[in-house]
């Protein structure tokens, strides 16, 4: 009788250990799981540049990257941070967090500054000629925009001319909002970050079995 007692002793012992270490499993892939960030960068926002009073409609194709340039590594190659898509010339795609306009604008093969833009038509000098380089962000004037990083759903408008405010203004208002119907779709270019992580592979990525 007393051996029979110390093996379902025993017996108890061995599945109470089993047990905790299962649980202690399950406990700690839970905390993984729940601690695992989906770091993926994919938001959109809205611009508009404008020449003398004349939209740059960006339509060469070579303002526009494939895939390509949304899976690779910013360090090797900047247009990953952010980038314009499929021909659609007001809607900016941004993949990194620290993503400026000025970035942006390096890669569409312009250069943007606080008192100097240059583009294909030319080098535009604040002040010069009685003309004047403008930047609006989200509806307010500001002094520039090369170091702003581009947040989801900005507005930007930069204007080199001699148009009086309400030109400006009507030029802001005119530009497209579409950004925000953007962020709730998959890139149309199967950008990577377009959508979260899956169950799976936010288990793997937990485990790092990605």
């Amino acid at each position: 009788m007393l051996e029979r007692c110390r093996k379902l002793v025993n017996k108890s012992l061995l599945l109470a250990v089993i047990g905790g270490f299962i649980c202690g499993v399950v406990l700690l892939t839970a905390i993984r799981f729940a601690l695992t960030d989906d770091k993926s960068i994919h938001r959109h926002a809205n611009f508009a540049l404008y020449i003398n009073g004349k939209r740059d409609e960006f339509k060469s194709f070579t303002f526009y990257e494939e895939v390509a340039s949304c899976s690779g590594d910013a360090a090797e190659d900047p247009r990953t941070r952010t980038h314009l898509h499929d021909n659609v010339n007001n809607l900016v795609h941004v993949h990194d967090s620290a993503a400026t306009w000025g970035h942006l604008f390096a890669n569409l093969g312009y250069a943007l500054g606080n008192d100097v833009l240059s583009t294909d038509d030319g080098v535009f000098v604040d002040d010069t000629g009685g003309k004047n380089l403008t930047f609006y962000l989200n509806g307010k004037e500001v002094e520039g925009l090369a170091n702003h990083t581009i947040n989801s759903e900005d507005a930007a408008l930069i204007s080199y001319g001699d148009q009086d405010e309400a030109a400006i203004q009507a030029q802001y208002e005119a530009i497209t909002r579409n950004a925000g119907e953007y962020n709730t779709q998959p890139d149309p270019a199967a950008c990577s970050g377009s959508k979260s992580l899956t169950f799976t592979e936010r288990f793997k990525k937990s485990f790092g079995l990605d």
